[in-house]
């Protein structure tokens, strides 16, 4: 065999091999995380007290583990009420398809639950906060400040 049909065999060979790959790909997908990425808030509280940046006690860790309990219970409630008013608000949509009376109020319903939501968790880094002594605060200020300011990806 020649080199010219050497290079040839072998060019359609891997360019089956590509053309293979990129199906398998496409097909399958690249695997990707399950679970998005936490937010700078849940990052900069995670930081300063479940990692111990700001050197609590054994009395301040058992308080903010009860604060942690309460907040994940009230937010999986609220995140399970926002996910049936997105639903409401898909069937309004379905049921007029315009900004109708019944798409305005599962807006308006949507709009409450998510400021429920936001209004529980500047309750939450209050009441973590309510834990700290006057210098763990100040640390705990800057980076729950830090983190609110970085705009979202």
């Amino acid at each position: 065999m020649s080199i010219f049909a050497r290079q040839l065999v072998l060019t359609v060979v891997l360019a089956g091999l590509a053309g293979f790959t990129g199906v398998w790909f496409g097909a399958h997908g690249l695997p990707i995380e399950s679970t998005p990425p936490p937010a700078p808030l849940r990052l900069a509280v995670d930081e300063l007290t479940r990692r111990g940046l700001v050197g609590l006690t054994p009395a301040q860790k058992d308080k903010i583990n009860d604060i942690e309990v309460r907040f994940a219970h009230e937010r999986n409630r609220l995140r399970a009420r926002i996910a049936n008013a997105n639903s409401e608000l898909a069937d309004a949509l379905a049921d007029e398809m315009s900004i109708g009376p019944k798409v305005d109020t599962s807006i308006e319903h949507l709009k409450t639950l998510i400021g429920d939501l936001q209004r529980e968790t500047v309750a939450y880094v209050l009441d973590l906060r309510g834990v700290l002594t006057e210098q763990q605060q100040m640390v705990f200020d800057e980076k729950v400040v830090a983190a609110l300011m970085t705009a979202p990806d």
